[in-house]
């Protein structure tokens, strides 16, 4: 295949770039779409709270 037939893209069809890149937009919602663990936001809230904490030690 010469370099002008790989360039070219054939009417109905979408360059490879565009599919991955539906692809990973679809997969980005997908994932934004999920809801964070509440394990997760307990380690969240137990972070924040130790560095209250330490602001009100340091500010002492």
């Amino acid at each position: 295949m010469n370099t002008a037939q790989s360039n070219t893209i054939r009417p109905g069809t979408t360059a490879p770039n565009a599919s991955i890149s539906r692809k990973l937009r679809e997969f980005y919602d997908a994932v934004q779409e999920e809801g964070i663990p509440d394990r997760f936001l307990e380690l969240l809230e137990r972070l924040e709270e130790a560095e209250k904490r330490a602001k009100s030690v340091n500010a002492k």
